[in-house]
């Protein structure tokens, strides 16, 4: 599986509200339809101290999966997809990253590598 994060960005003029509640409805009406192999499109408002206005977490079940995804914005539906999210998110200043190495660590469990590396 492929996890990807976006650090998003609203468009000058909405408010926090009006975005959270816009990119709800755009991720239902377009992400779902147009990236059928997502299986998890997690969307989080957050604190406004921390220079972004949300979090996007989301899962690809393989490397072609999100190759896909990418080629899918250079087709004409892509592009009207593109469009409706530049309407409500500052999309140039949104970095996405994917991630190579994940843990969860607990006193009971210790350290278990998820993704990458080794466990100790």
């Amino acid at each position: 599986m492929i996890k990807s994060f976006t650090f998003v960005r609203r468009r000058a003029g909405l408010s926090r509200e009006d975005f959270f509640e816009r990119w709800c409805a755009h991720t239902k009406a377009w992400d779902l339809r147009d990236h059928p192999d997502c299986t998890l499109n997690r969307l989080v408002l957050t604190s406004e101290e921390g220079g972004y206005d949300g979090l996007a977490e989301v899962h690809w079940p393989d490397e072609a999966a999100l190759a896909d995804a990418v080629a899918f914005y250079g087709t004409e539906a892509g592009k009207a997809h593109w469009a409706d999210l530049q309407s409500f998110m500052d999309i140039d200043n949104s970095p996405t990253v994917s991630v190579v190495m994940e843990a969860e660590i607990s006193i009971a469990g210790g350290i278990d590598v998820l993704v990458g590396g080794s466990g100790k």
